[in-house]
């Protein structure tokens, strides 16, 4: 499902138009998009490990999401996906700035109408469509299975974004449930799975994890005999239309293990 909004705009769009990013996942749509000089802002979190181009963010200025911090920018618009008050879009628009709310897409495919949806309210329809142009296409079923894992031993089934991925990079999920699901341990000991796709244990940080099914040692030892993939976080943490890089560094991956 996608869901993009675009308020307050005037009859006459600059083609160009200044912005401030309110959230990672915002700055990662602008940080592809926009010419450099139309970012007067982006989120605090631009150059945090878990945004995907954070490398691009450097030098930029950054803001907090507070309506008056962005205010005081006097961009012409504003890009969020979830970061600052909602209820501060009215007074955006007050201030005659347009904002873009960028939707959720369910798949892989979808995070291309969300880049284009972006792309044109910022005028940058051209680039992408370049991005989107040099995308990888989905690899050929392998006929394996794979089990997604992270260290707070949640797993992803069904119409998840880690199930499209799965699929992009030619492989069936080893999670038959439905959304987010906890790792079931006896099932695994009962069925090891051959290939794990592990995400997020680079970014252990955090002490709640250790009573979680990814900590127990039998899991561990699962882990150990199985094919693990790491994947790119930076890529999974948002629904952009870079997932489709990581379905394909997965297949990848599997060719390269043959």
């Amino acid at each position: 499902m996608l869901l993009i909004g675009l308020t307050g705009f005037a009859s006459a769009e600059p083609a160009s138009p200044t912005i401030v990013s309110l959230d990672y996942c915002a700055d990662q749509f602008v940080l592809a998009l926009a010419d450099r000089e139309q970012i007067l802002a982006l989120s605090k979190d631009s150059e945090r490990q878990f945004s995907h181009l954070r490398d691009k963010a450097a030098g930029i200025p950054k803001v907090r999401a507070a309506a008056e911090d962005v205010v005081a920018l006097a961009p012409e618009v504003v890009v969020r996906s979830w970061g600052g008050d909602a209820r501060a879009l009215a007074l955006y628009q007050r201030f005659g700035i347009r904002t873009v709310q960028i939707g959720y897409a369910n798949d892989v495919d979808g995070t291309g109408d969300l880049l284009r949806e972006v792309a044109s309210a910022i005028g940058q329809g051209p680039r992408a469509e370049a991005i989107l142009a040099a995308a990888p296409k989905p690899a050929a079923p392998s006929g394996r299975a794979a089990l997604y894992v992270t260290p707070g031993g949640v797993s992803a089934g069904k119409d998840t974004m880690i199930a499209s991925i799965m699929t992009h990079a030619g492989l069936e999920n080893a999670n038959a449930g439905t959304g987010w699901t906890s790792l079931p341990l006896e099932s695994l000991v009962m069925e090891p799975p051959g290939l794990m796709l592990a995400a997020f244990f680079g970014f252990d940080d955090d002490a709640t994890d250790s009573w979680s099914v990814s900590r127990h040692p039998v899991m561990r030892r699962l882990m150990a005999k199985a094919q693990v993939i790491d994947m790119d976080e930076s890529r999974v943490s948002c629904g952009a239309w870079f997932v489709a890089d990581e379905a394909a560094d997965i297949a990848a991956a599997l060719e390269a293990a043959r």
